[in-house]
């Protein structure tokens, strides 16, 4: 493979952008991270390591993929644009560890089985550039995957990272914080102003971190049932989590405070109050009655 693909690899995407008359969509969130210096000090950040396997949402012009591809194992990348695959076609030619998937990460029913077909079963880590307005529903997706990533590193808006490293009883703090922090470890890695990206953003953005963890913080007796709390628990904010139970899970209010005097809580609590062990303990508790 020649060492001309690295210094070439913006060179290919801004031509190939060019060439096939590609006009950015807002609707599908597209802010382009072309500047090779910087993916490199990003992958550099991100350690991604020879031999490693990466999944990438929202591969865009390709340049972060072709770099990636030349420091990893294998990349499998999901686009949701078809008018960007003629442009990952060239940006990428010649790499033969990179399978783009022209499809809705969301949407697609076999995330799971391709992942584990790309990677031979073999662990691996999510590195991405996603649109923003997707980033909530894309780390709950890749946290309940039936093999998880060892570790998620994307780029969000700053406000998405603090909400994303908040705690109890901060108004930032809710069902995707939780979440988050029974499925690992999050941190910021570096802040990148608007003027970084083809177009510009109206934000500043973080590439942060999540380390899954390797032994979780809890372990809920049903962890379907306990995912389903953290979602019913910060579903009305202003209502009690009792009354939150209620609406959720269909109990009449003696069985809501039951459940509550159970896990030793206040019959008045609000989910947003809660550390992730209480609400592993209402979780327990509620399993014993439904």
């Amino acid at each position: 493979m020649s060492e001309y693909l690295i210094p070439s690899a913006e060179l290919r995407a801004r031509v190939a952008l060019e060439k096939h008359g590609f006009r950015h969509s807002h609707s599908l969130g597209q802010n382009f991270l072309l500047d090779e210096g910087l993916l490199s000090r990003l992958l550099d950040a991100a350690e991604v390591a020879a031999g490693e396997n990466i999944l990438e949402i929202g591969p865009g012009a390709g340049v972060m993929t072709a770099l990636m591809a030349r420091r990893s194992g294998r990349v499998l990348a999901y686009e949701l644009d078809a008018k960007l695959m003629p442009v990952l076609s060239e940006v990428l030619d010649g790499l033969d560890n990179v399978e783009i998937v022209n499809a809705d990460f969301l949407k697609a029913r076999d995330v799971g089985d391709r992942v584990r077909g790309a990677f031979d079963g073999q662990p691996y880590r999510v590195v991405a550039n996603l649109p923003y307005y997707i980033t909530a529903d894309i780390l709950l997706k890749l946290a309940s995957l039936p093999q998880p990533p060892e570790s998620i590193c994307i780029m969000v808006q700053r406000e998405a990272a603090d909400r994303i490293m908040s705690g109890p009883g901060s108004k930032q703090w809710c069902a995707l914080a939780a979440t988050l922090r029974y499925y690992g470890e999050a941190r910021v890695l570096e802040e990148v102003p608007p003027e970084c990206f083809d177009p510009p953003p109206h934000v500043t953005s973080c590439f942060i971190r999540i380390d899954r963890w390797r032994e979780p913080p809890v372990r809920p007796k049903d962890e379907k049932l306990f995912l389903r709390l953290i979602n019913a628990a910060f579903a009305m904010r202003r209502k009690t989590l009792a009354n939150n139970l209620k609406a959720a899970f269909g109990l009449d209010q003696a069985a809501a405070l039951a459940v509550l005097e159970s896990a030793g809580l206040d019959p008045l609590v609000r989910g947003e109050s809660l550390e992730l062990d209480q609400l592993c303990r209402v979780a327990d508790a509620l399993s014993g009655m439904l």
